[in-house]
């Protein structure tokens, strides 16, 4: 497989990676609402699928690279990438620090925007120009 066909292969994924990225968080703003109206009871389903997809984040970051992504799609990446951990981070301070903790909800929106801007940056066909489908 060329080098091209790497990248080609590669920006494809990223660009599938990023829109499962998208409908898992949509996802997970609908599990916040379950468990904040107790629809499902006390559940962890929330923390624990948010767990199951952040792998994605890191592997759009290593996609990104493998693809040869311009730089501004890279550094966006990785702010998603970093966004993520700190949204992993905020609920364990809720005990000693619950106005900072609170950011949480707010980080989210955040996480979602961006991983909305991601997933548009790059085409579905390499080369060519806007979002795919």
């Amino acid at each position: 497989m060329a080098g091209s066909d790497v990248a080609a292969l590669a920006q494809r994924g990223f660009v599938i990676v990023a829109w499962t990225l998208v409908g898992c968080l949509v996802v997970q703003f609908f599990l916040v609402g379950l468990d904040l109206f107790e629809a499902i009871g006390e559940s962890e389903l929330h923390r624990d699928f948010a767990y199951v997809y952040g792998w994605l984040t890191p592997i759009l970051v290593l996609l990104a690279t493998v693809a040869g992504l311009p730089r501004r799609v890279l550094l966006l990446t990785v702010a998603l990438l970093a966004l993520y951990a700190i949204q992993t981070y905020l609920p364990t301070i809720a005990d000693t620090l619950p106005r900072m903790a609170a950011l949480h909800a707010i980080n989210a929106l955040l996480v979602f925007w961006l991983a909305v801007q991601v997933a548009r940056s790059v085409p579905w066909i390499p080369g060519s120009a806007g979002t795919p489908g």
